[in-house]
């Protein structure tokens, strides 16, 4: 996984939930009960909290959905088996190890290669293992977005109720408006939100003065 899209990526909670397919209510019992939580939590104002959930975090999290999309597999039982790997000295269990299932059962592959709890022979268990390569490339796909985009602000139906959002994401403009007027700068924004654009902090000034 590069290094570059580690430290590069960080996306706002409802974008994370979507990418694992899970809902808002989950991901913040999730976050509540030290599951997975995002690497920046903001408060804005009462009402108004920034998460983002950096790649480490969205690894995390993609690990712990498709753990628990898999048929039999509690959340309860997940939650043990952290608590248990983070007794045995790993500061991140979810993302240092790979983990395959096999029915109610789940295994976990240690670095030295060595299966814990595993009775039966590598090559059933692997066709079981959730493929982190593959959740990298998920995770990846976050990022893409056409370069035309950058600047532009459109409403699409079912997104954010129609309201104005930067085209190519789901990030709302008055989002990005609420930033500015606590006196964020362009810098700082783009830092909370990787995936826009200095155009698109501009538009955005002018979309307010123009509304």
């Amino acid at each position: 996984m590069a290094q570059a899209m580690e430290d590069a990526l960080a996306i706002p909670d409802k974008q994370a939930a979507q990418l694992a397919g899970i809902t808002m209510k989950q991901l913040r019992h999730w976050e509540t009960t030290r599951l997975v939580c995002p690497s920046v939590r903001q408060e804005i104002s009462p009402r108004n909290i920034v998460r983002l959930y950096s790649f480490q975090d969205l690894v995390e999290l993609l690990v712990v959905a498709e753990l628990r999309h898999r048929p039999g597999i509690s959340l309860q039982h997940i939650r043990r088996l952290v608590s248990y790997l983070s007794n045995l000295d790993f500061t991140a269990p979810l993302r240092e190890l790979k983990f395959a299932t096999r029915g109610k059962e789940i295994y976990i592959q240690f670095p030295d290669g060595s299966w814990s709890g595993d009775p039966y022979p590598d090559q059933i268990i692997f066709r079981h293992a959730i493929a982190l390569d593959d959740v990298a490339a998920k995770i990846g796909r976050v990022r893409e977005r056409a370069p035309e985009t950058a600047g532009r602000v459109t409403s699409r139906r079912g997104v954010h109720r129609s309201k104005p959002v930067f085209a190519g994401t789901r990030i709302p403009v008055a989002t990005v408006r609420r930033y500015l007027d606590a006196g964020y700068d362009t810098a700082a924004i783009l830092r909370e939100y990787p995936s826009l654009t200095a155009a698109d902090i501009e538009a955005a000034r002018h979309h307010e003065s123009v509304g």
